[in-house]
């Protein structure tokens, strides 16, 4: 007969003891269950909030939209900004769309010199930006043969980026990010799409354009572009008001100037300036609390009924 160890028999005491074992690690990890459930169910709560904070503070700005496309409103009319409670608000602003620099037109033997010149103002060394403008006109051209330090089809393969360069203009900014050299651009300018655009003639809109483009573009002294910029800012001294006064035509921008009389300076400069952009920019921020969505559409004036081109959405952080 075989015979029983006595380890291998639990006493009454010993069981006991592993059941109570047993019941408090069962009752901990249901604790663990129920804090992690109510966590999960507590972010998903705040999630769905900021969802909806979010969705509302979009939906301000399509208001502000609204308001802005319609075709009797102007700039600078204070219905543009609207406060609708103490936490809801809206302001859309609209201009032209041609107060920035249309990249594909400045592409050009005779225009690249204006790039060159605004890229070293951002902080490029002259070879830099000579070399960037160089890989902005390979990436648009027909051909493979690249400029002096830039990159064709080759290169870019080499690299490991088969596909570039697209050899045609560009067709978003997105697209721009994507030329050789353009992440040291983007270093000492973080904010440089705010001074480009796809879109329009190729002409600099006199009455939209920031005073850093007016002075690149065409070639006047700082003086002489604060005066441009505080007239058509009105009395106030404030852009995108009431008492805004922007040129009417370029034989006004060209008095203000002394530059009236001047026929060669004025057929010089109507090549590179306007003063009525026929593409417009809306832009919209809505506001709900500390949400803010934002909503840009560039739309082109036919005359008739107007063509929308592009329509992007953003946050501010």
């Amino acid at each position: 007969m075989r015979a029983i160890c006595r380890p291998c028999i639990l006493n009454p005491r010993s069981a006991r003891a592993s059941a109570l074992l047993v019941v408090l690690w069962v009752v901990a990890f249901l604790s663990f269950l129920v804090v992690t459930g109510m966590m999960v169910t507590s972010q998903e709560m705040e999630s769905l909030a900021s969802r909806k904070l979010a969705s509302r503070a979009r939906h301000l700005a399509e208001m502000g939209l609204a308001v802005a496309a319609h075709p009797r409103v102007e700039s600078g009319q204070s219905i543009l900004t609207s406060k609708l409670s103490e936490l809801e608000s809206y302001e859309a602003r609209k201009t032209s769309e041609e107060g920035r620099l249309n990249l594909n037109a400045f592409l050009t033997e005779e225009r690249r010199g204006v790039l060159e010149q605004l890229f070293q103002g951002w902080g490029l060394q002259p070879a830099e930006a000579q070399t960037l403008v160089n890989a902005m006109m390979d990436w648009v051209d027909a051909d493979d043969l690249p400029r002096l330090n830039s990159a064709e089809k080759a290169q870019y393969l080499e690299a490991g980026f088969p596909g570039r360069p697209t050899n045609r203009p560009f067709r978003s900014l997105d697209e721009v990010e994507l030329v050789a050299g353009m992440e040291t651009l983007a270093a000492h300018k973080p904010d440089w799409r705010e001074s480009f655009t796809l879109w329009g003639r190729g002409r600099l809109d006199i009455n939209a354009a920031s005073a850093e483009l007016l002075a690149v573009v065409t070639g006047l002294p700082s003086g002489a572009v604060e005066m441009i910029v505080r007239h058509r800012a009105g009395p106030d001294g404030i852009a995108y008001t009431n008492d805004d006064t922007p040129f009417k035509d370029i034989d006004d921008f060209l008095e203000l100037l002394g530059l009236s009389g001047d026929e060669d300076e004025r057929r010089n400069i109507t090549d590179w300036v306007t003063v009525e952009g026929h593409i417009k920019r809306v832009e919209s921020v809505g506001r709900i609390g500390d949400y803010s969505r934002g909503i840009v559409v560039v739309v082109k004036d036919n005359g008739t009924k107007p063509e929308m081109l592009e329509w992007r959405e953003f946050v501010i952080k």
